[in-house]
């Protein structure tokens, strides 16, 4: 068992100082005061890359065509894939955000695009994504036709990949370092926080 402590040090914002303390205002920028998540707390022990992750992560999730909403539907089925707790809370309070239901939610997590309120395209690419996961040497020339069918372009299928890509280097970075949810998150905390009793002991 992991233990209920980070395996780094997760430095307070207000003793954040250097290139930690610029990846720190980036996040309070873009996410607002005092939202400076414990995963990037982690990446504030090597700020230059933190810095690089949250602008790569800050593209996929501001640019695009692809809808926030599915991006993030993608990153919370991966959590449960990965048995990341933490990035379950963290994307379901995302999708929250955003403005899916707790039954959207829970479809995720079931990884069942039929129950969340996805276009045609959107669920194509959900299922496209999660088979992509599962094995990327199992996709077929019929699995691109169709989506291309129903007009997914070259970029949508590099975006929703790269989702795919995001979501799974954030849950191994957060399980091999043991980091702990946020206190600003909303989503299936009570879930999370009776979790982490049981596998502490």
């Amino acid at each position: 068992m992991q233990g209920p402590d980070p395996f780094i040090e997760l430095i307070p914002i207000a003793e954040a100082t250097g290139a930690r303390k610029e990846l720190y205002d980036d996040l309070e920028r873009v996410r607002g005061k005092g939202h400076v998540s414990n995963l990037f707390k982690a990446y504030g022990a090597f700020p230059e890359l933190g810095i690089a992750n949250f602008k790569r992560l800050t593209v996929l999730l501001s640019q695009g065509t692809l809808s926030a909403k599915l991006k993030e539907a993608v990153m919370t089925a991966l959590a449960v894939i990965n048995h990341c707790d933490y990035c379950i809370s963290f994307h379901g309070t995302q999708m929250q955000s955003v403005g899916s239901s707790d039954e959207e939610i829970a479809a995720a997590r079931d990884f069942d695009a039929e129950r969340i309120n996805f276009t045609t395209k959107e669920r194509a690419l959900f299922e496209y994504a999660m088979k992509a996961n599962g094995d990327p040497h199992s996709i077929t020339p019929e699995d691109i036709i169709v989506c291309r069918d129903i007009g997914v372009t070259d970029a949508e299928f590099v975006e929703i990949i790269e989702t795919v890509n995001t979501g799974n280097a954030f849950n191994t970075f957060a399980g091999a370092l043991n980091i702990g949810a946020d206190d600003f998150l909303t989503y299936a905390m009570d879930e999370y926080h009776a979790k982490r009793k049981a596998a502490d002991g």
